[in-house]
């Protein structure tokens, strides 16, 4: 068995377990208890159930471990949104090929385009939990039937046992704010650290 892991997500975020997500009432049952909290989100409701459900199949197929979505109402800026998926990988059948190196290694940096806005960049970072390489773009993502430009964060650490490699992505449709949402997947992403049980944590 792999070693698990934690990751720390703010409190107003919707985190909620995949495969029970798609296949129970759990993602209702939890909107409904939100609005009860906050009735200000009554008239949300509809949309957030519709983006919370997107977010667990898009989940499923990718295979994540976890997944946590940011749907914040703000006055005079509608509706902030983001969502965080743990996937782990298999990696290369070489560990040699599975170190943060090598994988920087296999990942290209794009320059900015001038027609798209599309650019990429990738790095080498110390976290807490270890060497990691850290992926930041502007680039389009897919969610269903819709194909949207994001302000995108991957974060590749190598699980420490050697069972494959851990992908913590972070994604927004709000490109106008790139720098803050970068700012909000750097914090978020380096509260990954290394544990006996897979789980998230409330409070970054």
């Amino acid at each position: 068995m792999s070693a698990r892991f934690t990751l720390r997500v703010p409190e107003s975020w919707y985190e909620f377990d995949v495969w029970r997500a798609t296949r129970t009432g759990d993602l209702a049952r939890h909107v409904d208890a939100r609005v009860a909290a906050q009735p200000a989100l009554r008239r949300h409701r509809g949309p957030l159930l519709r983006a919370l459900r997107q977010a667990a199949a898009d989940a499923e197929r990718a295979g994540a471990l976890m997944c946590a979505v940011m749907g914040e109402t703000v006055d005079g800026a509608g509706t902030l949104a983001a969502v965080l998926m743990a996937v782990q990988t298999r990696g290369d059948g070489n560990p040699e090929h599975n170190t943060p190196e090598a994988i920087a290694g296999q990942l290209t940096s794009v320059p900015n385009q001038r027609r798209s806005g599309h650019w990429r960049r990738v790095e080498l970072l110390d976290l807490p939990a270890g060497r990691a390489v850290r992926m930041t773009a502007i680039e389009p993502v897919t969610s269903g039937a819709r194909t949207l430009d994001c302000v995108v964060m991957h974060t590749l650490t190598p699980f420490p046992d050697g069972a494959g490699v851990l992908d913590v992505v972070l994604t927004s449709p709000q490109t106008h704010l790139a720098e803050p949402m970068f700012d909000l997947f750097d914090a978020i992403s380096g509260t990954l650290a290394w544990s006996p049980t897979t789980t998230t944590t409330k409070g970054t």
